[in-house]
């Protein structure tokens, strides 16, 4: 097979052979539907490990038959019909060889579907050994074989040993060049092959003599197979009675049709191949050359990836390149290049050698240069020539950009030519797609494509394109760019007739939002999923797996987020459900639902257990069967007669809290417990670092509110990066309050509250939508910033994700909570409580625990520190600069006043600084950095920057850090100076807010002291602030500052400086 002869292990070698059947598997589990769907099903099955055992002992137990009665029936089958086995002892006899093919009449074995070995000018010997020692047995044999003088053109040599592919291949070229004749070894790995991978299985247990429980089975013909065996039937039967014309195409079309059916019936290799020689050899009489191009092209096809012949592949591709050589279109060049490709793909499993691909590369650059290729030719060649070259910069691991982009161009070319086939371009980017996993150009290219396609075929087939990269992100873990893709598929698989692909789009989506950890919309898609789900279970009875994987992960989301009331409805339908079919007795799933339970009890363990909705929880988890949960919490509450004998070892091994408390899975908990009671109930969710609140009275129908407008929030932010959309506040307050009025929302006190007014009777999709849509305003301009003008930002995102849409498919998720809960789940405690149901007062104090703080949640990689909650008030009140103000006694400390055009304004900072500072949170500083700007010695600036935590001062960790900064002009330092030397006597000065002028030359009123506040203020020089200081971020890019000869080399601001520079070049 291969010419890579290269001196590698046994072991090694079988390492090899793995990776080959793996790569020729994955065409198969690709295209399915090109294979055999017929079922053969053994009771007692085969394994590979018993047939390699039963070879090895043919040698030891010296059963020659044995062996050479299931080599030549395998032979038969796979390599030529026509063996004549010799007759004696253990075969060979005076014949000198084990076997041998005979003559046959030439228009006889133009029936035979065979491809040598069967007329009268191939005369092949078979020589078949189980002795171990296979090299001086096949020289033996292949030396007889030559001085019988009986005109052997081949000598096949089978053994049951298993040989080194280096070994064979050498063996094999020495003895041919020794003696003249063809020698072909096939060794225990070809028949291993043959048995498990080529349909051989049944000749193994016959004529190997297997025990008789192999031999049972069960065939099932698959309804692929039964209409191809059908078809292929009635094909040969008109085949019979057509009568052929000089010029038959009709007829060569039918020839080839048999080769593909049979191929699809994965009929034996012998049968295959002889229906290509057939098709062939009446092409040539009775067809045209690109029907006999064709031919060779399906054959060279089929011997590739149905009998992983890659010398018979090569062989075949010689022959097409001639031909496209003199007819070159876009045709015969596609068809040549898809076998390159092939090739070209072994060639790092030692199956084609690479000096033979560097060659046939060349000719494809040669024949682009042709002066006479047509225009679509040019195009497909540099098409090919981009596609080669992308998959060398993969494999070489290098960028990819510049690459994409060419392919992008060439692609959106070939959309306007017709004899090329842009939905075959289509699935070789779907080919890149599995091994590109984050590449922007690349997803622009997608882009493209889907975009195309909807153009040109229909708006299904461009969300088709976007669906088939969602999964191959997904497949990879990239869940962002998964989720933009699938943005565009949610609305348009709402077609009727797509019903399938919208509730794979709507799983996905949720599973991408939860492992993103945004719990709230991977709820809402979930939820869709299991509407159409449970209706087909409801309708048919059928149970589809995906429905008990969607209700896990329901149940799952529940207690990562500590919802104990609406885990237990989840919990309660999966179980309703799984008893219906098979899932409820397999291990797999009543282990996680132990898992599930434990978890809930460490949850119980950080709780307050005092808190009286504890009293009711024992008898209700019981009731749920529970029982991990149930006993600690009797535990915890201080009934420790009532736990169950089967956790007594937990209370006396020690303190079972503790126990509990130490798991693992504290630290994947998402929130803290809640516990829905009839009262006033918050929930909660972090998205892209600011954690959104919503407060309701609890209502199911307050509840759905409030579950549509968090997981629209995370919907919308799920694919901003941090520097695209940076939110500045942490925390977000949403007020739900029934009114009788319209449903409308507006801001509340402070810029972090928001009042969603409900009328649950008006309340449509429509209402909803404007009130959220309300809500994005106020939201997007008075909490976020980005370095785009929102609205920009926002339509871009809607034209290469879908972010609207993704946001406006969760406007129906009550009537799908609904549907599958009903319109009356329990939506509180009480509401799962019985009449005779026991209560547990606390009889033991336990404080609750402080939960973990968890750094690594995927939502909150980011710190926001602002001067002020509202950044707005810095812009009306047009700050310019500070003024310097001092005691002439130098008694009180001096003053420094912020001077703004708006004072009322102004005031409006410095009174949140006094709030700040009276509740202990001296979070500002005040930075003066000298010496800026070497051509004007006496400028200064003045910053105002938050002080940043040292919690957040960790690798991995974004923070972001809203300042505000002034550039101070003066002609001269006196006043600067001034307040530099008085400053140290008090260590701090007074913070005041001051009136000035349009030109900013005067104050125009009386300084207010009321609204005064103490401060320290940081004075440096600039040349000694580093990358590293809290006053780095005072400086510009483009700042030239003073720096002492004797630090013209060292300075930290140097390296400071380079790196604001560097960023500035990438803006």
């Amino acid at each position: 097979m291969t010419k890579n002869i290269k001196d590698i292990t046994m072991d090694e070698e079988e390492k090899l052979d793995a990776l080959r059947q793996d790569f020729f598997s994955y065409y198969r589990r690709m295209r399915s539907n090109l294979f055999s769907d017929t079922e053969i099903v053994y009771e007692t099955r085969l394994t590979t490990e018993v047939f390699d055992l039963k070879l090895q002992q043919l040698s030891q137990d010296k059963k020659q038959s044995e062996f050479e009665n299931f080599a030549i029936a395998v032979a038969s089958r796979l390599i030529t019909p026509n063996i004549k086995p010799q007759t004696g002892p253990d075969g060979g006899g005076d014949g000198k060889v084990d076997g041998e093919t005979y003559p046959v009449d030439k228009a006889i074995s133009d029936k035979w579907w065979i491809s040598e070995g069967s007329t009268g000018d191939q005369k092949w010997a078979i020589a078949i050994s189980v002795q171990k020692s296979w090299q001086s047995k096949v020289e033996a044999d292949v030396k007889k074989a030559v001085e019988t003088k009986r005109g052997y053109t081949k000598l096949l040599y089978f053994t049951n040993q298993k040989i080194k592919s280096s070994s064979r291949q050498a063996k094999e070229d020495e003895l041919a060049q020794q003696y003249g004749i063809s020698v072909s070894i096939f060794d225990g790995k070809w028949f291993s092959f043959a048995v498990f991978e080529q349909g051989c299985l049944d000749i193994a247990i016959e004529k190997l003599n297997f025990s008789d429980e192999y031999r049972k089975k069960t065939i099932k013909i698959g309804p692929n197979d039964k209409e191809r065996k059908s078809e292929l039937n009635k094909i040969e039967d008109d085949l019979i009675k057509h009568t052929v014309a000089d010029l038959d195409t009709d007829y060569v079309n039918d020839l080839l049709k048999t080769c593909i059916l049979s191929r699809g019936l994965e009929k034996p290799r012998m049968e295959t191949e002889g229906r290509f020689n057939r098709a062939l050899r009446e092409a040539k009489v009775h067809g045209t050359s690109i029907q006999i191009f064709n031919i060779i092209y399906n054959h060279a096809w089929t011997s590739f990836f149905w009998f992983h012949d890659v010398e018979a592949t090569y062989s075949d591709y010689l022959k097409l390149k001639d031909y496209t050589k003199e007819h070159p279109t876009v045709h015969t060049i596609e068809r040549l290049t898809n076998i390159l490709t092939n090739l070209e793909n072994v060639i790092s499993l030692g199956l084609f050698d690479t000096s033979k691909f560097a060659i046939e590369v060349q000719f494809i650059k040669e024949l682009r240069q042709c002066s006479k290729l047509s225009q679509p030719c040019q195009l497909f060649l540099d098409l090919y020539i981009s596609e080669h070259r992308l998959f060398q910069l993969i494999n070489r691991n290098e960028d990819l950009t510049d690459e994409l982009q060419t392919l992008t161009s060439l692609i959106e070319q070939c959309a306007n030519y017709l004899d090329i086939s842009f939905s075959a371009q289509s699935r070789i980017v779907e080919l890149l797609g599995r091994v590109i996993s984050d590449n922007p150009e690349f997803e622009r290219l997608v882009d493209m494509i889907a975009d195309i396609s909807s153009k040109r075929e229909s708006e299904v087939q461009g969300a088709m394109t976007h669906f088939t990269r969602a999964n191959a992100l997904m497949e990879k873990g990239n869940y962002v760019s998964a989720i933009k893709h699938l943005g565009h598929c949610v609305q348009s698989f709402l077609k009727e007739g797509c019903e399938e692909e919208y509730v794979k789009s709507c799983g996905n989506m949720g599973m991408a939002l939860y492992h993103l950890e945004l719990p709230y919309s991977a709820e809402a898609y979930l939820v869709k999923t299991a509407s159409f789900l449970v209706r087909d279970f409801y309708e048919h009875g059928a149970i589809p797996h995906l429905l008990i994987t969607v209700l896990s992960t329901l149940c799952e989301i529940e207690l990562m987020l500590g919802r104990l009331v609406m885990y237990l409805n989840w919990r309660e339908l999966l179980f309703i459900i799984s008893r219906n079919g098979q899932e409820f007795e397999s291990e797999l799933f009543l282990e996680r639902d132990t898992i599930a339970d434990g978890g809930w009890a460490c949850r119980f363990a950080m709780a307050d257990t005092g808190n009286p909705e504890f009293s009711i929880l024992p008898d209700i988890l019981d009731r749920c069967d529970m029982p991990l949960s149930t006993n600690y919490l009797k535990y915890a509450l201080g009934y420790t007669d009532e736990v169950d004998e089967h956790f007594a070892e937990l209370i006396t091994a020690g303190n079972w809290q503790d126990l509990l408390l130490k798991q693992p899975i504290h630290e994947q908990f998402w929130g803290q417990l809640s516990i829905a009671t009839d009262e006033t109930t918050t929930l909660s969710t972090l998205a892209n670092n600011c954690r959104f609140y919503v407060t309701y009275d609890n209502s199911i129908q307050n509840q759905l509110v409030a579950e549509t407008f968090l997981a629209s929030v995370e919907t919308m932010l799920a694919t901003f990066a941090n520097i695209e959309l940076v939110i500045l506040q942490p925390k977000i307050q949403i007020h739900i309050k029934e009114t009788k009025e319209d449903s409308s929302l507006c801001k509340g006190d402070t810029n972090t509250e928001y009042i969603f007014y409900v009328n649950h009777e008006t309340l449509t999709d429509l209402v909803y939508w404007n009130c959220f849509v309300y809500f994005i305003g106020f939201f997007m301009s008075y909490n976020t910033v980005s370095k785009d003008d929102v609205k920009k930002l926002l339509e871009e995102r809607q034209k290469s994700e879908k972010i609207m849409d993704r946001v406006s498919s969760l406007m129906q998720l009550n009537r799908s909570v609904y549907f599958v809960l009903g319109d009356n789940f329990k939506y509180s405690i009480s509401k799962w409580q019985n009449a005779n149901d026991k209560i547990y007062p606390c009889l033991i104090t336990r404080p609750a625990v402080k939960p973990l703080k968890r750094h690594k949640s995927q939502q909150q990689n980011m710190s926001v520190y602002t001067i002020s909650s509202n950044m707005q008030w810095w812009d009306n009140a047009q700050w310019s600069g500070v003024g310097f103000v001092f005691d002439r006694n130098m008694e009180r400390p001096p003053v420094l006043a912020f001077l703004f055009k708006d004072v009322e304004e102004g005031k409006k900072i410095i009174h949140e600084w006094k709030s700040s500072i009276g509740q202990g949170k001296p979070d500002i500083e005040i930075q003066i950095i000298k010496g800026i700007n070497k051509n004007h010695p006496t400028w200064y600036r003045v910053c105002v920057a938050p002080v940043v935590s040292e919690d957040d001062r960790y690798d991995g960790r974004y923070v972001g850090i809203m300042c505000r900064k002034h550039t101070m002009t003066p002609t001269d330092s006196k006043n600067l100076d001034a307040f530099e030397q008085i400053y140290p006597r008090f260590d701090k000065c007074c913070i005041v807010a001051a009136l000035i002028s349009d030109d900013a030359k005067q104050l125009l009123r009386s300084i207010d002291f009321n609204e005064s506040i103490e401060l320290k203020v940081i004075i440096t020089d600039a040349w000694r602030v580093s990358a590293m200081d809290s006053t780095c971020n005072a400086l510009e890019w483009d700042d030239d500052p003073i720096i002492p000869e004797e630090e013209s080399k060292t300075a930290p601001v140097l390296a400071l400086l380079e790196n604001l520079r560097e960023i500035q070049s990438k803006h």
